[in-house]
């Protein structure tokens, strides 16, 4: 199993009064790319998911994990960063 970069920390076993996992918006690799309906890498070094951006209050980040591996899911991460399944840019091309 490859582990991949975790684009949000989260505890994947802690839940607060909403039922759904969260992180802090400020602990993000990229905070700019963390936003309602995105699709992310959550987790820790050790346990990893793919999981959408259900909602963010302030600094706190709710989350709706997927179940299984994050490798089951690298299609939506490719699609969510605007590649296609073989790397190549989504939608239209750039102009010079």
């Amino acid at each position: 199993m490859s582990l991949r970069r975790v684009d949000l920390p989260v505890d994947l076993n802690g839940t607060d009064d909403s039922g759904l996992p969260w992180g802090l918006l400020s602990r993000a690799c990229a905070p700019d790319d963390v936003h309602v309906g995105a699709w992310i890498v959550v987790g820790s070094a050790r346990t990893q998911a793919v999981a959408r951006v259900v909602d963010i209050d302030g600094d706190v980040v709710h989350v709706r994990p997927l179940r299984g591996p994050v490798s089951d899911h690298s299609a939506r991460l490719l699609r969510a960063a605007g590649d296609d399944s073989e790397g190549r840019p989504l939608g239209r091309p750039s102009m010079p």
